[in-house]
């Protein structure tokens, strides 16, 4: 068969010819087929959304959970991680509750604090901005309460 009957055969049957197709080369008949790799200067850059202002790619996040606290690292409310990127995430909260512009989140899976600052909010969904300069600082006797299950409760 030629490549034209393979093509013909393809429209035919409601199929769209694949995007690899122009890379094939030699007779069909002999099975016997050839590429070559371009490199990724050559190849154009898929079209970001135009409504699109993240700095960096987001990665979801499957049953991450953290805790939003103030600036003193005191508990407010619980909160599931639904994306991140290296600078920001999305986050919903538990409850549609006033949390302040500036604020800490636990990440229960890493045990860290982080500072991060809203960028825009829609009733328990929050987008927010992570501060570069690293992790809050916090006692280990605050990380350990955090930890542990009565973690609202002051001792």
């Amino acid at each position: 068969m030629t490549e034209r009957e393979i093509t013909a055969l393809k429209l035919a049957y409601g199929l769209k010819p694949s995007g690899l197709d122009w890379l094939r080369r030699g007779p069909v008949a002999s099975g016997v087929v050839t590429y070559s790799i371009l490199p990724s200067s050559v190849l154009p850059s898929p079209s970001p959304h135009p409504y699109e202002r993240r700095r960096a790619r987001r990665r979801r996040t499957r049953l991450r959970s953290g805790k939003i606290l103030d600036r003193r690292n005191l508990f407010l409310i619980e909160a599931n991680i639904l994306d991140r990127s290296s600078c920001g995430l999305r986050l919903r909260l538990a409850k549609d509750v006033a949390i302040p512009e500036i604020f800490h989140l636990y990440d229960d899976e890493a045990e860290i604090i982080l500072v991060a600052r809203i960028v825009w909010r829609r009733q328990a969904l929050v987008g927010a901005r992570i501060d570069p300069s690293g992790p809050a600082r916090a006692s280990r006797r605050q990380l350990a309460s955090l930890r542990g299950k009565f973690y609202a409760m002051r001792d």
